[in-house]
């Protein structure tokens, strides 16, 4: 089929099978089997596109169209071969996860999980954490600090929940990730590459100012309420505490892997 660079066609209707496919991606279970994830907003679609994601379609409200934003989305959709639509803005409204949509949103391919093929640097290791908004963060967190790669444990959040999505800021589309295996699994492929691992716990044995990160270092954080697991953090090759002062006894998972992330990419650089 040929690319037609004319005038975005319209879409009116709920039940035609492109707004089903994009309203499946919303719901969890047909999500994570799903080829495709949503991608909303004018940040998020130039980022997908900046990135070489593969889109499928674009849906946009003919206010959305006529953005600033939006016209340069189509200058790249046309380059790009991806096909705009025009709809109206309940369909947008029905498909989108915000309560105030800009107006455009797109289907597009999901990222493989991999392995690294080499071990060197920096990495994250995610052990149980469920809240989108945190998982979104880590994953910005991850590229500005300069992590290589993210490992995300069984029963992790999907990295392709929109709300995920939104909350890392197209950091989810360059930072390769893992997921789907068990924490031993992604230990086991650290001793094999000779990768130290640093469980950042409450019960730390070493201050993250104190730890010496080598140049193969995999950080791990765990769930909001629970944390690591015993066996995990036995596991690693040190257990890393975080300095506070204060009566603050713990730190929201997303903003403690960053501060740790920092250090260690500081430590590994010089």
């Amino acid at each position: 089929m040929t690319f037609d660079s004319s005038k975005p066609s319209l879409v009116q209707s709920v039940q035609n099978s492109m707004v089903k496919h994009a309203y499946s991606l919303k719901v969890p279970k047909k999500l994570k089997i799903a080829e495709d994830f949503l991608c909303e907003g004018f940040h998020l679609v130039q980022e997908a596109f900046k990135s070489d994601l593969k889109l499928r379609f674009i849906f946009a409200t003919k206010e959305g169209l006529s953005h600033p934003d939006g016209l340069e989305i189509q200058e790249l959709a046309k380059r790009n071969k991806v096909r705009c639509f025009e709809v109206t803005p309940q369909i947008i409204s029905y498909l989108s996860d915000t309560v105030s949509p800009q107006g455009m949103l797109a289907v597009v391919k999901k990222i493989d999980s991999t392995l690294p093929s080499q071990a060197e640097g920096l990495y994250l290791a995610v052990d149980q954490v469920q809240d989108a908004g945190n998982m979104g963060t880590l994953f910005r967190s991850a590229e500005a600090f300069g992590v290589k790669h993210i490992f995300l444990t069984e029963g992790c959040c999907d990295p392709f929940n929109p709300k995920v999505v939104r909350a890392a800021m197209g950091s989810l589309f360059r930072v390769p990730y893992a997921v789907g295996k068990t924490w031993n699994e992604y230990m086991e492929w650290a001793k094999e590459n000779q990768v130290n691992s640093y469980a950042l716990t409450l019960e730390g044995s070493k201050s993250l100012l104190e730890t010496k990160f080598s140049n193969k270092s995999m950080v791990w954080v765990g769930s909001e309420g629970a944390g690591l697991p015993k066996e995990l953090s036995d596991a690693c090759t040190d257990r890393v505490l975080i300095p506070m002062t204060g009566q603050v006894e713990s730190l929201n998972v997303s903003v403690a892997a960053s501060i740790a992330l920092f250090q260690a990419g500081l430590k590994i650089s010089r």
